[in-house]
């Protein structure tokens, strides 16, 4: 339900990617053919970082208002879902939801969690666009002496490649290279989620709810496959075991349910990881019919084919904006649209 939000945020870095790209692609065609050209690119070196600071300024503010947004709808969401699904309970119950409002200062820090995640990004872009910009002057420079090409070749093929590796990439603790915007997107998609299944749990364990049941996606991937459909608390020890609970119409009457856990403990197993599509509601006892999960890994195949295409789209996109050459961009935009 929330997963969109964090899209919004991949668009505003693809886009600042891209216009990086492109100024240092403008910065490097410029006077190409012109003796003196290697001194004088590294002579506008400061004009290409100030260029490339009030592009990493503007994406700094419109990614703090875009995930203080995001964050604060996801957690509507998961407040709004909880209530809906409390509809077997009293009317008590329902009005002591109703009169709980999302809580400010959860939805400022998950926020501000997440635009510091984010935002921590943006020291290393200036460093690389520089670091990058002089790589390749002194690369081109150094190739017309060897006999391999010509400037303008040597160039076109330089960029291309910065363009394939990305303006920066991150290497995370479970040896995982990411993009700076499948980075970014990853971070803020996370936050929205915890914005959402926090608020969804609050609202549930507000209203006296301490059961919740995974629901079934079938493309499910092996992390979260254990939990679908099964019964977790809210609240409580974690472990599978048996617990005796109030029937939700018959007051007094006791029957057991089995749980496979805590929501803590699955989620820390896997489930709800970035890009999951499970989510939990509320099991009420004696009511919710549990369903018998089934598998789709074909459809999970499909889906992460999807995923690899839209990232060859990203790429070509990238390689546009960074040519040199006109019939290099031409060729970069035909294989987008392909």
């Amino acid at each position: 339900m929330v997963e969109p939000l964090a899209e919004r945020t991949r668009v505003l870095y693809a886009d600042a990617e891209n216009r990086l790209l492109g100024i240092i692609a403008r910065q490097l065609a410029d006077g190409l053919d012109a003796p003196g050209w290697a001194e004088r690119k590294l002579a506008a070196v400061q004009a290409l970082r100030r260029s490339a600071q009030a592009v990493v300024d503007e994406l700094g503010k419109a990614v703090t208002l875009d995930v203080f947004d995001a964050v604060a709808e996801a957690y509507n969401v998961g407040h709004r879902a909880a209530g809906a699904e409390l509809g077997a309970l009293s009317d008590r119950a329902r009005q002591l939801v109703d009169e709980i409002t999302p809580n400010a200062q959860t939805v400022d820090r998950l926020a501000e969690q997440a635009v510091n995640v984010v935002t921590a990004t943006h020291r290393s872009i200036l460093r690389a666009v520089v670091d990058k910009f002089r790589a390749i002057v002194a690369e081109v420079t150094a190739t017309p002496l060897l006999g391999t090409g010509t400037r303008m070749h040597a160039t076109q093929d330089a960029m291309r490649r910065f363009a394939d590796q990305g303006i920066t990439s991150f290497v995370d603790r479970a040896g995982r290279r990411w993009q700076l915007t499948s980075y970014a997107e990853m971070a803020v998609r996370t936050s929205v989620a915890r914005a959402a299944t926090e608020a969804h749990a609050r609202t549930l364990t507000d209203a006296g709810i301490e059961l919740v049941v995974v629901s079934d996606a079938p493309r499910e991937c092996p992390l979260c496959r254990p939990w679908e459909g099964r019964v977790l608390t809210l609240t409580g020890p974690s472990g599978e075991r048996t617990v005796e609970v109030e029937h939700a119409l018959d007051d007094g009457r006791m029957i057991p349910v089995r749980v496979a856990g805590s929501l803590d403990e699955a989620r820390l197993a896997g489930l709800q990881h970035p890009n999951c599509r499970h989510s939990v509601s509320a099991y009420t006892p004696g009511l919710t019919q549990t369903e018998q999960a089934e598998s789709d890994p074909d459809g999970y195949e499909a889906g992460q084919r999807q995923r690899a295409i839209e990232r060859h789209i990203r790429k070509y996109k990238r390689r546009a904006a960074a040519s040199v050459a006109p019939e290099a961009k031409r060729a970069a935009e035909a294989k987008v649209r392909q």
